[in-house]
């Protein structure tokens, strides 16, 4: 659906910097929190395919991800997710280029540039968790 047709521009230009600036806000808290909805089963389709595809038939129960530094700021690096298994071993899987590797970018956007060096995401997959630490 088409911005134009939930709010005309007209309408936006009525609205001063204070409340487009609380509309900004609100858009980016809902995008987030839908993004963190989908996250874990999208990482969790993801690295399934790939275990998959090299025979490997571990559960996954959660992965981590650091942060990797672009031009334009802080992302998750999918080329290197720290995955744990149901049986307690761990594993480097790499989702890059996957559905998942374009979730995450849309995360890290979605965090307004708050991310840093020493971040880490961690995506439990059962119950859906996202966590930031």
């Amino acid at each position: 659906m088409e911005l134009q047709r939930l709010v005309t521009a007209p309408a936006l230009d009525t609205l001063d910097d204070e409340e487009l600036l609380r509309l900004y806000q609100e858009i980016g808290r809902i995008l987030r929190e839908r993004g963190e909805r989908e996250l874990p089963a999208v990482v969790l389709e993801a690295i399934r395919e790939v275990l998959t595809e090299n025979g490997d038939t571990r559960e996954p129960v959660q992965a981590a991800f650091a942060t990797t530094k672009w031009d334009n700021g802080y992302f998750w690096a999918a080329g290197g997710a720290q995955v744990t298994y149901a049986d307690g071993s761990t594993g480097s899987v790499d989702i890059d280029d996957t559905d998942a590797d374009e979730a995450l970018s849309d995360h890290a956007v979605y965090q307004s540039g708050s991310l840093d060096s020493g971040d880490t995401l961690t995506v439990v997959f059962q119950p859906p968790t996202v966590q930031m630490s």
